[in-house]
C-alpha cells in the first residue's frame, strides 16, 4: 500500500464503521420451524398420529370437526433487520435525522393434520404461511 492511499483507507474505513454501527439484526424463534423436508415422511392414507407426534412432537391443538379430527403445529419464525444511515451525518448535525431501512418478517405460521376416525392421516399442508415482505424504506 502506498502512503497516497492510507488516508483514503482510513477515510473509508470510518465511514463503513459508521455506516455499520447502525444496523440491527433480530430474530425470533418459538418452537420449530416445520419446513417440507421435515413432514416428508408422511404419507396419506399410512402415516398414524402416533408416527407424526414420534417425529415432530406433541402438537398445539387438537380438534374434532366434521371429517375427523384436525391436528396444528404452530411455530413462529420472525426477523428483523433495520439500517439508519442517518448516524453518517449525526456527528455534523444539530438534529439527530432518521433515514432507515428496515424489513421485518413477523407472522404465525402452522402446519394442519386431518386424521380419520382411526387416527390415519388423510391430508396435511401448512397454512398461514406469510411471503417475505420487500424493504420498506422509512420515512419515505
Amino acid at each position: 500500500m502506498t502512503r497516497r492511499n492510507v488516508p483514503l483507507t482510513i477515510i473509508l474505513s470510518t465511514v463503513l464503521a459508521m455506516a455499520l454501527s447502525g444496523c440491527n439484526v433480530a430474530r425470533l424463534t418459538i418452537n420449530t420451524p416445520l419446513t417440507p423436508d421435515s413432514v416428508a415422511f408422511i404419507t396419506e392414507g399410512r402415516t398414524t398420529l402416533a408416527d407424526v407426534v414420534d417425529k415432530l412432537g406433541a402438537p398445539d391443538t387438537i380438534s374434532d370437526s366434521d371429517t375427523g379430527t384436525v391436528v396444528t403445529y404452530r411455530f413462529l419464525n420472525a426477523k428483523y433487520s433495520r439500517v439508519n444511515f442517518g448516524w453518517l451525518v449525526k456527528p455534523w448535525s444539530p438534529v439527530d435525522p432518521d433515514l432507515v431501512f428496515s424489513r421485518s418478517g413477523l407472522g404465525t405460521d402452522a402446519f394442519e393434520l386431518l386424521c380419520d376416525g382411526n387416527w390415519v392421516v388423510t391430508h396435511y399442508a401448512f397454512v398461514r404461511h406469510r411471503p417475505e415482505p420487500p424493504f420498506t424504506p422509512y420515512p419515505f
